[in-house]
């Protein structure tokens, strides 16, 4: 599950950063090494990850001897790097925060689109992209489907496993990131995507996705989006997918079953304001392989 998705959550951090001018990193200094380093770092930092992470990385570069631009310039060298590079920073973040066991930013039972979809369903082979701790993983395992989770935490899916055997009930985990997972081809009679940062509007992933399902299987998607009546300056600029009816349009492939684009509480919040007081953009799509 395991954001970002959904759930990276530096992403907003980073795309300031992206932004700035690379003035080089430091003399000597290779720019995977200055990767390795932050991360590094980042790994043995106390309690729930945030974003003041990068301003306090900023402090210490300057404390270690760099002069003020050339560590702004390898700040911006590291946001240049997430391009290539996240999937290593998001394992660290989602690793440390579910070894906090920390729920105020998530909740730990299962996605109520999710329990109201598979009440209609006969169990079958289910694949949950992201699982984090395994709790929509373990609601199907518990009605019988045959359940594989993939999440780039492996502390995420040692927490899911533990939970799936305190409920009698087995899964497949796997530690992989979504772009690394091998769907397959006609495997899975349903795909969760929710609260993921998997690039679900983008055509080369998503025929990735249509391709890995069974005729007649199940999509079903759940994120929040930004909202496009008020501003954010937390959450930045529209995205692509932000757009109304970005996600029936990325699926025309699919015959879309189920639609919504509402305002409610996430079951995820990765901004600082407080996930149960906030009315976020919630998406949700369900649609089936013709």
């Amino acid at each position: 599950m395991k954001l970002i998705s959904p759930k990276l959550q530096f992403a907003l951090a980073l795309l300031a950063l992206a932004s700035a001018p690379v003035l080089g990193a430091a003399p000597n200094d290779t720019e995977q090494q200055a990767w390795d380093d932050f991360v590094a770092w980042v790994k043995v930092q106390p309690g729930v990850p945030n974003r003041s992470e990068w301003q306090r990385y900023q402090e210490k570069l300057v404390a270690d001897g760099f002069t003020a631009e050339a560590a702004g310039a390898r700040m911006g060298l590291l946001g240049k790097l997430r391009a290539t590079h996240g999937s290593d920073l998001g394992r660290v973040y989602f690793n440390r925060l579910y070894a906090a066991r920390d729920h105020s930013r998530f909740i730990a039972t299962p996605n109520t689109f999710l329990v109201d979809v598979a009440k209609t369903l006969q169990p079958g082979k289910a694949l949950d992209v992201a699982m984090g701790q395994g709790r929509n993983a373990v609601y199907l395992a518990a009605l019988g489907w045959d359940v594989t989770g993939v999440d780039l935490a492996d502390e995420g899916l040692r927490i899911a496993q533990e939970n799936a055997a305190a409920a009698g009930t087995k899964l497949t985990t796997v530690n992989k990131s979504f772009e690394e997972f091998d769907y397959g081809e006609a495997q899975w009679d349903l795909i969760c995507f929710i609260y993921t940062d998997a690039p679900v509007i983008d055509p080369v992933y998503v025929a990735r996705i249509i391709k890995a399902l069974k005729p007649g299987g199940l999509l079903l998607i759940e994120r929040p989006h930004r909202r496009l009546d008020v501003e954010d300056p937390e959450l930045g600029a529209l995205l692509p997918k932000d757009f109304p009816n970005a996600l029936p349009r990325a699926w025309d492939g699919l015959r879309i079953l189920r639609y919504e684009d509402l305002l409610g509480v996430s079951d995820w919040q990765q901004t600082s304001a407080n996930r149960e007081q906030l009315k976020l953009r919630i998406i949700r799509l369900l649609a089936e392989k013709r």
